[in-house]
């Protein structure tokens, strides 16, 4: 008889006038009433999940997602067989960072409710954050079968499969997601980026002009437009739109734009005006460097200016006794490393590269392990060698060895196309099997002043013919490619960027 009392209270509900108060402050974003009221209910009725449910909602609504995640959680422990509570999980474990969990409360929700489109269309984007673009493809198409008006889901679909070079498929899609919703803005800004891709420029222009009509100050369909008015040589046109955009991005192609226009002056005023903001834009440092040696003179960009004297070479035979066996057993573990086959807005030709996402150094074990400390303790020996040297590269050396690696095998007439890394501070390139050079430094790794949107015949280069383990460090605001190789055979590289603490990694490749 002693246990009645608790066992009422257990029973005890909160009245549907009760829930309704609630939920309707939610949805009418009144979010600080709605969480004194989701308190109360989950203090009034402890075992009841509504409350708690709801209360995760706010928290996340409101920037606080630890502390949704743990009321999430506990309205799943309430109701285990509540699809949208572990629903709600996932969408608090994504915008954490913790996408491999996030996957897994999707397709729990999923299991309980196969039905559920919104959980479909949040695991495809799971999926190709995590650059598993066919799984992603799968979920896409799931979503729109199930919601046949989902614009979101083809314009999400046309980005997967474009990543997956399947161009035309994706121009089908966006165009699905504009007819479902004509001011897309974001569907038609990727149906141009697609069209440029198929070469089909006046399509494309076209297609960014109703973007920027629909929307005048969206910058990617600025910045596309402007390349493209580039590529086709309307340089002043081509300014304008770069100009319009404002980021770190355009205003290094504006300055290409001034190149090809001949205006040198306004160059070197831009880079003064702009030194503060892009003291650390390596964007803008590689045609700061670029024009300083051309002209004979300095710029205001004190990132690097002589990145070319900044190169170092070693050995792993330096680091370790039987460097030829590590090697070997090195590149049967990346065998394991998913790769892809010139994926989509990447340098490589005629190989396979990991994951844009995919970070080789994120929690390495066995082998990547070693080379991890390896090329740390070569980071520090880099570092003392260049330590007196006054350039902010240096000066402002990153405080932290935060490193992102990558996997690159070429094929016959492989090759890397020239780019920079703007995300990074130092790169660097490991040699796990290299190619003959046949007298024609094929396979080389080439350094130079010049880039794709500016160059001049007699800017510097410097070319290295690898040897098998060779280690490669520049500064990562220089410009490289790999110089394609007729040998049927394969070269492997191991890559990395140090980058600097806080500043997001979007991918190598890039001017």
């Amino acid at each position: 008889m002693k246990n009645q009392p608790s066992q009422a209270i257990k029973k005890i509900k909160p009245q549907r006038s009760e829930l309704n108060t609630l939920l309707e402050h939610f949805q009418n974003k009144q979010y600080d009433e709605a969480e004194r009221l989701a308190l109360t209910l989950t203090d009034k009725f402890k075992t009841h999940p509504f409350g708690w449910k709801v209360l995760g909602a706010v928290f996340n609504r409101t920037g606080r997602l630890s502390e949704g995640l743990i009321a999430c959680q506990k309205s799943v422990e309430l109701d285990p067989e509540n699809a949208e509570a572990y629903y709600n999980i996932g969408v608090t474990l994504k915008e954490l960072g913790r996408l491999e969990e996030a996957e897994e409360n999707y397709r729990k929700t999923i299991e309980l409710n196969p039905v559920y489109a919104l959980a479909h269309f949040n695991l495809g984007n799971i999926l190709k954050e995590l650059d598993r673009l066919e799984e992603a493809e799968v979920s896409y198409k799931k979503v729109i079968m199930l919601k046949p008006d989902f614009a979101d889901a083809y314009n999400n679909l046309g980005n997967t499969l474009q990543e997956l070079s399947r161009l035309e498929e994706s121009e089908e899609n966006y165009k699905n997601a504009i007819t479902l919703k004509p001011d897309f803005a974001d569907a038609y800004n990727n149906l141009g980026i697609t069209l440029k891709d198929l070469n089909r420029l006046q399509e494309a222009e076209e297609i960014y002009n109703k973007v920027i009509i629909l929307k005048p100050e969206f910058v990617e369909a600025l910045l596309n437009r402007g390349q493209l008015l580039f590529d086709r040589g309307e340089f002043e046109a081509a300014l304008i739109d770069f100009d319009l955009c404002n980021t770190g991005s355009s205003r290094a192609r504006s300055l290409s734009c001034l190149y090809a226009l001949g205006r040198i002056a306004d160059i070197y005023k831009r880079i003064e005006s702009q030194k503060e903001v892009d003291g650390e834009n390596l964007r803008i440092a590689a045609i700061a460097s670029f024009i300083a040696e051309k002209e004979q003179k300095d710029t205001a960009h004190n990132f690097c200016k002589n990145p070319l004297e900044f190169i170092h070479f070693s050995n792993i035979s330096t680091h370790l006794e039987d460097s030829n066996l590590f090697i070997d057993e090195l590149i049967k573990e990346l065998h394991n490393v998913k790769t892809t086959w010139e994926p989509y807005g990447r340098a490589a030709i005629k190989g396979f590269v990991t994951g844009k996402k995919f970070n080789l150094f994120a929690s390495p074990s066995g082998k990547l392990a070693q080379l991890k400390v390896i090329i740390e303790d070569e980071i520090d020996i880099y570092y003392s060698k260049f330590k007196n040297e006054s350039c902010s590269y240096i000066q402002k050396w990153p405080s932290k060895k935060n490193l992102f690696g990558w996997h690159v095998i070429l094929k016959q007439q492989g090759n890397q196309k020239v780019h920079i890394h703007p995300s990074g501070w130092l790169s660097g390139v490991i040699y796990l099997k290299v190619v003959p050079s046949l007298g024609k430094d094929e396979g080389s790794i080439e350094f130079g002043l010049s880039g794709k949107r500016y160059s001049h015949v007699d800017s510097p280069k410097f070319t290295h013919q690898p040897n098998l383990g060779d280690i490669v460090f520049f500064p990562s605001s220089l410009h490289h490619r790999t110089i394609p190789f007729t040998s049927d055979t394969d070269r492997i590289i191991v890559s990395f960027d140090l980058t600097p603490e806080g500043k997001q990694y979007l991918s190598y490749g890039s001017n």
